[in-house]
Protein backbone atom coordinates (compact mmCIF):
# COMPACT_ATOMS: atom_id res chain seq x y z
CA UNK A 1 0.00 0.00 0.00
CA UNK A 2 2.71 2.75 1.12
CA UNK A 3 4.76 1.63 -2.18
CA UNK A 4 1.29 2.31 -4.31
CA UNK A 5 0.36 5.55 -2.44
CA UNK A 6 4.33 6.64 -3.26
CA UNK A 7 4.12 5.74 -7.12
CA UNK A 8 0.57 7.85 -7.03
CA UNK A 9 2.18 10.98 -5.49
CA UNK A 10 5.40 10.56 -7.96
CA UNK A 11 2.56 10.54 -11.14
CA UNK A 12 0.64 13.57 -9.60
CA UNK A 13 4.21 15.93 -9.29
CA UNK A 14 4.95 14.55 -12.87
CA UNK A 15 1.30 15.90 -13.77
CA UNK A 16 1.42 19.26 -11.63
CA UNK A 17 5.37 19.61 -13.38
CA UNK A 18 3.94 19.18 -17.02
CA UNK A 19 1.07 21.37 -16.56
CA UNK A 20 3.24 24.44 -14.93
CA UNK A 21 5.19 23.64 -17.64
CA UNK A 22 2.57 24.04 -20.49
CA UNK A 23 1.33 27.06 -18.83
CA UNK A 24 4.58 28.58 -19.05
CA UNK A 25 4.91 27.87 -22.56
CA UNK A 26 1.29 29.16 -23.25
CA UNK A 27 0.50 25.45 -25.20
CA UNK A 28 -2.41 25.78 -22.39
CA UNK A 29 -4.26 28.95 -20.75
CA UNK A 30 -5.29 26.84 -17.66
CA UNK A 31 -4.18 24.04 -15.78
CA UNK A 32 -6.34 21.89 -13.40
CA UNK A 33 -4.25 20.51 -10.42
CA UNK A 34 -7.45 20.01 -8.79
CA UNK A 35 -11.08 19.97 -9.43
CA UNK A 36 -12.47 23.24 -9.94
CA UNK A 37 -8.57 25.08 -8.91
CA UNK A 38 -6.63 25.76 -12.25
CA UNK A 39 -3.87 27.48 -12.75
CA UNK A 40 -4.19 30.22 -15.29
CA UNK A 41 -1.75 31.36 -18.04
CA UNK A 42 -0.62 34.79 -17.21
CA UNK A 43 1.98 35.58 -19.95
CA UNK A 44 -0.74 37.60 -22.47
CA UNK A 45 0.91 38.54 -25.96
CA UNK A 46 -2.07 40.11 -27.17
CA UNK A 47 -2.15 43.34 -29.43
CA UNK A 48 -3.32 45.35 -31.25
CA UNK A 49 -5.76 43.45 -33.63
CA UNK A 50 -9.11 43.73 -35.56
CA UNK A 51 -11.72 44.65 -32.80
CA UNK A 52 -15.19 46.11 -33.07
CA UNK A 53 -16.74 48.17 -34.00
CA UNK A 54 -17.64 50.01 -31.01
CA UNK A 55 -20.97 52.15 -31.74
CA UNK A 56 -21.47 55.11 -29.49
CA UNK A 57 -25.40 56.48 -29.79
CA UNK A 58 -24.74 60.54 -29.27
CA UNK A 59 -28.27 61.84 -29.57
CA UNK A 60 -29.55 61.11 -32.60
CA UNK A 61 -26.28 60.20 -34.84
CA UNK A 62 -24.36 56.79 -34.34
CA UNK A 63 -20.81 56.57 -34.64
CA UNK A 64 -19.05 53.80 -35.42
CA UNK A 65 -15.15 53.19 -34.42
CA UNK A 66 -13.09 49.94 -35.45
CA UNK A 67 -9.93 48.41 -35.56
CA UNK A 68 -10.52 46.65 -39.54
CA UNK A 69 -8.06 44.65 -41.95
CA UNK A 70 -5.79 46.75 -44.38
CA UNK A 71 -3.26 45.91 -47.28
CA UNK A 72 -0.83 47.32 -44.69
CA UNK A 73 -2.09 45.00 -41.80
CA UNK A 74 -4.69 46.97 -39.63
CA UNK A 75 -6.39 50.34 -39.26
CA UNK A 76 -8.22 52.20 -37.13
CA UNK A 77 -11.74 53.71 -38.88
CA UNK A 78 -14.04 56.17 -37.53
CA UNK A 79 -17.63 56.42 -39.51
CA UNK A 80 -20.74 58.50 -39.12
CA UNK A 81 -23.40 56.09 -39.26
CA UNK A 82 -26.71 57.30 -41.36
CA UNK A 83 -30.02 57.64 -39.45
CA UNK A 84 -32.63 55.14 -39.59
CA UNK A 85 -31.33 51.66 -41.02
CA UNK A 86 -27.89 51.33 -40.82
CA UNK A 87 -25.36 47.98 -41.05
CA UNK A 88 -22.14 47.92 -39.73
CA UNK A 89 -19.33 45.17 -40.86
CA UNK A 90 -17.39 42.56 -38.17
CA UNK A 91 -14.12 41.24 -38.91
CA UNK A 92 -13.64 37.69 -36.56
CA UNK A 93 -10.77 37.14 -38.66
CA UNK A 94 -8.29 38.39 -41.71
CA UNK A 95 -10.33 35.74 -44.39
CA UNK A 96 -14.49 36.07 -42.99
CA UNK A 97 -16.66 39.04 -42.30
CA UNK A 98 -20.28 39.33 -42.05
CA UNK A 99 -22.66 42.37 -41.93
CA UNK A 100 -24.82 43.61 -38.62
CA UNK A 101 -28.64 45.22 -38.99
CA UNK A 102 -28.61 47.61 -36.23
CA UNK A 103 -31.78 48.25 -34.33
CA UNK A 104 -34.07 50.89 -34.82
CA UNK A 105 -35.33 51.41 -31.65
CA UNK A 106 -33.60 51.01 -28.42
CA UNK A 107 -34.14 47.07 -26.88
CA UNK A 108 -36.68 46.54 -24.10
CA UNK A 109 -36.31 44.08 -21.19
CA UNK A 110 -36.52 40.60 -22.00
CA UNK A 111 -39.07 38.47 -20.84
CA UNK A 112 -38.17 35.71 -18.45
CA UNK A 113 -40.70 32.86 -19.58
CA UNK A 114 -41.19 30.92 -21.96
CA UNK A 115 -43.18 27.85 -23.62
CA UNK A 116 -41.11 24.59 -24.66
CA UNK A 117 -40.10 25.22 -27.69
CA UNK A 118 -39.62 22.62 -30.92
CA UNK A 119 -35.99 22.62 -30.36
CA UNK A 120 -32.68 23.80 -28.45
CA UNK A 121 -29.04 24.31 -28.39
CA UNK A 122 -27.62 25.37 -25.34
CA UNK A 123 -24.07 26.73 -24.54
CA UNK A 124 -22.44 28.50 -22.15
CA UNK A 125 -18.55 29.99 -21.00
CA UNK A 126 -17.59 30.44 -24.66
CA UNK A 127 -15.23 33.55 -23.30
CA UNK A 128 -14.58 35.27 -26.51
CA UNK A 129 -13.81 32.46 -28.55
CA UNK A 130 -15.48 33.13 -32.13
CA UNK A 131 -13.90 30.37 -33.63
CA UNK A 132 -15.26 27.77 -31.53
CA UNK A 133 -18.53 29.22 -31.21
CA UNK A 134 -18.98 29.42 -35.25
CA UNK A 135 -18.05 25.91 -35.30
CA UNK A 136 -20.54 25.04 -33.10
CA UNK A 137 -23.16 26.60 -34.77
CA UNK A 138 -22.71 25.95 -37.89
CA UNK A 139 -22.25 22.16 -37.33
CA UNK A 140 -25.73 22.34 -35.12
CA UNK A 141 -27.53 23.98 -38.25
CA UNK A 142 -28.04 27.10 -35.92
CA UNK A 143 -26.57 29.80 -38.69
CA UNK A 144 -24.54 29.12 -41.84
CA UNK A 145 -21.51 29.41 -43.35
CA UNK A 146 -22.11 33.47 -44.07
CA UNK A 147 -23.04 33.71 -40.51
CA UNK A 148 -27.34 33.57 -41.09
CA UNK A 149 -29.91 32.38 -38.70
CA UNK A 150 -31.17 28.54 -40.07
CA UNK A 151 -32.33 27.14 -37.06
CA UNK A 152 -36.22 28.05 -37.86
CA UNK A 153 -38.09 28.32 -34.87
CA UNK A 154 -35.39 26.58 -33.00
CA UNK A 155 -34.14 28.49 -29.88
CA UNK A 156 -30.43 29.13 -28.87
CA UNK A 157 -30.04 29.41 -25.22
CA UNK A 158 -26.21 31.03 -23.97
CA UNK A 159 -25.97 30.64 -20.61
CA UNK A 160 -23.68 33.36 -19.72
CA UNK A 161 -19.89 34.33 -19.88
CA UNK A 162 -18.91 35.37 -23.30
CA UNK A 163 -16.46 37.90 -22.01
CA UNK A 164 -13.19 37.62 -21.03
CA UNK A 165 -10.16 35.49 -21.64
CA UNK A 166 -10.85 34.84 -25.53
CA UNK A 167 -9.61 37.79 -28.03
CA UNK A 168 -12.97 37.95 -30.10
CA UNK A 169 -15.60 38.96 -27.34
CA UNK A 170 -16.86 41.93 -30.03
CA UNK A 171 -17.43 39.75 -32.78
CA UNK A 172 -18.90 37.08 -30.40
CA UNK A 173 -21.32 39.92 -29.48
CA UNK A 174 -22.41 41.36 -32.32
CA UNK A 175 -23.20 37.81 -33.53
CA UNK A 176 -25.13 37.11 -31.15
CA UNK A 177 -26.79 40.58 -31.76
CA UNK A 178 -27.39 39.73 -35.48
CA UNK A 179 -28.89 36.17 -34.60
CA UNK A 180 -31.51 37.63 -32.24
CA UNK A 181 -33.15 39.55 -34.93
CA UNK A 182 -32.76 37.18 -37.15
CA UNK A 183 -34.20 34.54 -34.92
CA UNK A 184 -37.22 36.52 -34.45
CA UNK A 185 -38.12 37.00 -37.95
CA UNK A 186 -38.09 33.05 -38.27
CA UNK A 187 -40.08 32.65 -35.32
CA UNK A 188 -36.84 31.56 -33.06
CA UNK A 189 -35.68 32.89 -30.36
CA UNK A 190 -32.07 33.58 -29.23
CA UNK A 191 -31.94 33.81 -25.33
CA UNK A 192 -28.52 35.85 -23.64
CA UNK A 193 -28.93 34.88 -20.32
CA UNK A 194 -25.81 37.19 -18.48
CA UNK A 195 -23.26 35.75 -16.65
CA UNK A 196 -20.66 37.25 -13.82
CA UNK A 197 -18.14 38.27 -16.38
CA UNK A 198 -21.27 39.79 -18.69
CA UNK A 199 -21.39 41.60 -15.16
CA UNK A 200 -18.22 42.43 -14.56
CA UNK A 201 -17.34 44.27 -17.56
CA UNK A 202 -20.70 46.49 -17.62
CA UNK A 203 -19.73 47.85 -14.32
CA UNK A 204 -16.18 48.21 -14.64
CA UNK A 205 -14.54 44.74 -12.87
CA UNK A 206 -11.63 44.02 -15.27
CA UNK A 207 -9.35 41.94 -14.31
CA UNK A 208 -9.64 39.09 -16.86
CA UNK A 209 -9.84 41.21 -19.71
CA UNK A 210 -6.79 40.53 -22.05
CA UNK A 211 -4.12 42.79 -23.24
CA UNK A 212 -5.47 43.10 -27.50
CA UNK A 213 -8.83 45.13 -25.32
CA UNK A 214 -6.37 47.79 -23.40
CA UNK A 215 -4.12 48.87 -26.85
CA UNK A 216 -7.01 48.88 -29.00
CA UNK A 217 -8.98 51.33 -26.47
CA UNK A 218 -5.95 53.15 -26.64
CA UNK A 219 -5.34 53.09 -30.50
CA UNK A 220 -9.39 53.91 -30.76
CA UNK A 221 -9.22 56.47 -27.97
CA UNK A 222 -11.88 55.31 -26.06
CA UNK A 223 -11.29 53.63 -22.84
CA UNK A 224 -12.49 50.46 -22.66
CA UNK A 225 -14.43 51.33 -19.95
CA UNK A 226 -16.87 52.98 -22.27
CA UNK A 227 -17.29 50.29 -24.59
CA UNK A 228 -20.38 49.21 -22.96
CA UNK A 229 -21.88 51.45 -21.49
CA UNK A 230 -25.51 52.67 -21.97
CA UNK A 231 -24.71 55.15 -24.95
CA UNK A 232 -23.48 52.50 -26.99
CA UNK A 233 -25.82 49.82 -29.14
CA UNK A 234 -23.70 46.92 -27.16
CA UNK A 235 -23.99 48.66 -23.94
CA UNK A 236 -27.89 48.74 -24.40
CA UNK A 237 -28.09 45.51 -25.71
CA UNK A 238 -27.08 43.78 -22.96
CA UNK A 239 -29.27 45.77 -20.23
CA UNK A 240 -32.07 44.20 -21.80
CA UNK A 241 -30.76 40.80 -20.90
CA UNK A 242 -32.04 38.54 -17.91
CA UNK A 243 -29.65 36.66 -15.23
CA UNK A 244 -32.33 33.63 -14.91
CA UNK A 245 -35.31 32.57 -17.54
CA UNK A 246 -37.98 29.87 -17.55
CA UNK A 247 -38.39 28.09 -20.84
CA UNK A 248 -40.50 25.22 -20.51
CA UNK A 249 -39.86 23.17 -17.18
CA UNK A 250 -36.26 24.56 -17.35
CA UNK A 251 -34.96 27.64 -15.55
CA UNK A 252 -31.61 28.40 -16.93
CA UNK A 253 -29.05 30.82 -14.71
CA UNK A 254 -25.25 31.36 -15.29
CA UNK A 255 -24.04 30.60 -11.87
CA UNK A 256 -27.62 29.10 -10.42
CA UNK A 257 -30.06 29.41 -7.98
CA UNK A 258 -28.75 29.45 -4.02
CA UNK A 259 -31.18 28.60 -1.20
CA UNK A 260 -30.01 32.20 -0.01
CA UNK A 261 -31.45 33.38 -2.73
CA UNK A 262 -34.79 31.64 -3.29
CA UNK A 263 -35.77 32.06 0.40
CA UNK A 264 -36.61 35.50 -0.17
CA UNK A 265 -39.61 34.13 -2.54
CA UNK A 266 -38.79 36.95 -5.48
CA UNK A 267 -40.09 36.21 -8.77
CA UNK A 268 -38.12 35.69 -12.04
CA UNK A 269 -38.60 39.57 -13.17
CA UNK A 270 -37.81 40.59 -9.59
CA UNK A 271 -34.89 39.30 -9.74
CA UNK A 272 -34.04 40.21 -13.37
CA UNK A 273 -35.19 43.73 -12.06
CA UNK A 274 -32.37 43.72 -9.27
CA UNK A 275 -29.44 42.60 -10.99
CA UNK A 276 -30.25 45.10 -13.98
CA UNK A 277 -30.28 47.83 -11.91
CA UNK A 278 -26.61 46.41 -10.39
CA UNK A 279 -25.64 46.92 -14.35
CA UNK A 280 -25.22 50.28 -13.72
CA UNK A 281 -23.68 50.83 -10.14
CA UNK A 282 -19.75 50.49 -10.58
CA UNK A 283 -18.17 47.01 -9.42
CA UNK A 284 -16.45 48.86 -6.64
CA UNK A 285 -19.02 50.99 -5.12
CA UNK A 286 -21.78 47.86 -3.54
CA UNK A 287 -25.27 48.10 -2.41
CA UNK A 288 -26.30 47.98 1.38
CA UNK A 289 -24.49 45.10 3.17
CA UNK A 290 -27.36 42.59 3.53
CA UNK A 291 -30.09 44.12 1.24
CA UNK A 292 -31.51 41.95 -1.51
CA UNK A 293 -29.75 43.95 -4.61
CA UNK A 294 -26.55 42.77 -2.10
CA UNK A 295 -27.50 39.43 -2.39
CA UNK A 296 -28.64 39.13 -6.31
CA UNK A 297 -26.28 41.79 -7.93
CA UNK A 298 -22.41 41.29 -5.49
CA UNK A 299 -22.73 37.89 -3.45
CA UNK A 300 -20.89 34.41 -4.73
CA UNK A 301 -24.78 33.71 -3.81
CA UNK A 302 -26.00 35.68 -6.31
CA UNK A 303 -27.67 33.68 -9.59
CA UNK A 304 -24.50 34.48 -12.09
CA UNK A 305 -22.06 33.66 -9.54
CA UNK A 306 -23.22 30.70 -7.26
CA UNK A 307 -21.33 27.16 -7.52
CA UNK A 308 -22.84 25.42 -4.82
CA UNK A 309 -24.74 23.13 -7.25
CA UNK A 310 -22.10 22.31 -9.23
CA UNK A 311 -19.97 21.40 -6.11
CA UNK A 312 -22.76 19.90 -4.88
CA UNK A 313 -22.41 21.94 -1.54
CA UNK A 314 -26.58 22.56 -1.49
CA UNK A 315 -28.46 20.07 -0.04
CA UNK A 316 -30.44 17.55 -2.19
CA UNK A 317 -33.65 18.65 -0.09
CA UNK A 318 -32.87 22.36 -1.01
CA UNK A 319 -32.47 21.66 -4.86
CA UNK A 320 -35.78 20.00 -5.20
CA UNK A 321 -37.19 22.28 -3.19
CA UNK A 322 -36.32 25.33 -5.49
CA UNK A 323 -37.18 23.57 -8.45
CA UNK A 324 -40.93 23.02 -6.96
CA UNK A 325 -40.71 27.34 -6.00
CA UNK A 326 -40.54 27.72 -9.55
CA UNK A 327 -42.16 25.03 -10.97
CA UNK A 328 -39.63 23.32 -12.47
CA UNK A 329 -38.13 20.09 -13.15
CA UNK A 330 -34.06 20.98 -13.87
CA UNK A 331 -31.46 23.74 -13.64
CA UNK A 332 -29.31 24.55 -16.42
CA UNK A 333 -26.03 25.96 -15.16
CA UNK A 334 -22.41 27.05 -16.84
CA UNK A 335 -19.68 29.11 -14.67
CA UNK A 336 -18.33 25.98 -13.14
CA UNK A 337 -16.21 24.12 -15.11
CA UNK A 338 -16.61 20.35 -15.72
CA UNK A 339 -15.01 18.23 -18.19
CA UNK A 340 -18.15 16.87 -19.57
CA UNK A 341 -21.78 17.93 -19.34
CA UNK A 342 -22.93 16.41 -16.60
CA UNK A 343 -26.11 15.84 -14.41
CA UNK A 344 -26.31 15.92 -10.68
CA UNK A 345 -28.97 15.46 -8.21
CA UNK A 346 -30.86 12.57 -10.42
CA UNK A 347 -30.56 14.93 -13.23
CA UNK A 348 -32.34 18.38 -11.43
CA UNK A 349 -29.30 20.15 -12.25
CA UNK A 350 -27.29 19.82 -15.65
CA UNK A 351 -23.82 21.65 -15.59
CA UNK A 352 -22.04 22.76 -18.88
CA UNK A 353 -19.20 24.96 -18.31
CA UNK A 354 -16.87 22.73 -20.98
CA UNK A 355 -13.40 23.23 -21.48
CA UNK A 356 -14.56 24.82 -25.06
CA UNK A 357 -10.92 26.76 -25.64
CA UNK A 358 -8.83 23.18 -25.55
CA UNK A 359 -12.06 20.98 -27.74
CA UNK A 360 -11.56 23.79 -30.16
CA UNK A 361 -7.98 23.18 -30.39
CA UNK A 362 -8.53 19.57 -30.87
CA UNK A 363 -10.96 20.79 -33.66
CA UNK A 364 -14.74 19.99 -32.27
CA UNK A 365 -16.90 21.49 -29.76
CA UNK A 366 -19.82 20.33 -27.65
CA UNK A 367 -23.11 21.71 -26.46
CA UNK A 368 -26.64 20.55 -25.36
CA UNK A 369 -29.30 19.44 -27.63
CA UNK A 370 -32.83 19.85 -26.62
CA UNK A 371 -35.87 18.12 -28.69
CA UNK A 372 -38.85 18.52 -26.28
CA UNK A 373 -37.94 17.00 -22.75
CA UNK A 374 -35.69 15.25 -24.33
CA UNK A 375 -31.34 16.24 -23.69
CA UNK A 376 -28.78 15.57 -25.96
CA UNK A 377 -25.24 15.68 -25.90
CA UNK A 378 -24.17 17.54 -28.99
CA UNK A 379 -20.65 16.81 -30.94
CA UNK A 380 -19.69 18.36 -33.86
CA UNK A 381 -17.65 15.37 -34.64
CA UNK A 382 -20.65 13.00 -34.66
CA UNK A 383 -23.97 12.15 -33.66
CA UNK A 384 -26.21 13.49 -31.22
CA UNK A 385 -25.94 11.36 -28.08
CA UNK A 386 -28.98 10.71 -25.52
CA UNK A 387 -28.13 12.35 -21.75
CA UNK A 388 -30.24 9.96 -20.31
Amino acid sequence: MKKFILILAAVYVLYIAAGIAAIQLGKIEKFYFFPYYAIKYKQDRSGFAPDGPIVLLRGTQRISRQIIPSTNGVRVATDTLPAGAATITCYPDSTSSFQVALRLAAPTPQPDQYPTPEKMLIVSDIEGNFKGFRQLLTKAGVMDQAHTWRFGRGHLVLVGDFFDRGLNVTECLWLIYKLEQEAEQAGGKVHFILGNHEIMNLTGKLQYLRRKYRVNADSLGLPYEKWYTPTTELGRWLRSKNVVEKIGSTLFLHGGLSPEVASKQLTLTEINNLARRGLDRPWNTAPSKGSLEALVTHSQLSPDWYRGLVQEKTPAAAVGQMLRQYGVARMVVGHTPVERITALYNRQVLAIDLPHQENTAKGYMQAVWVVGDTFYTLDTRGPKVPLW
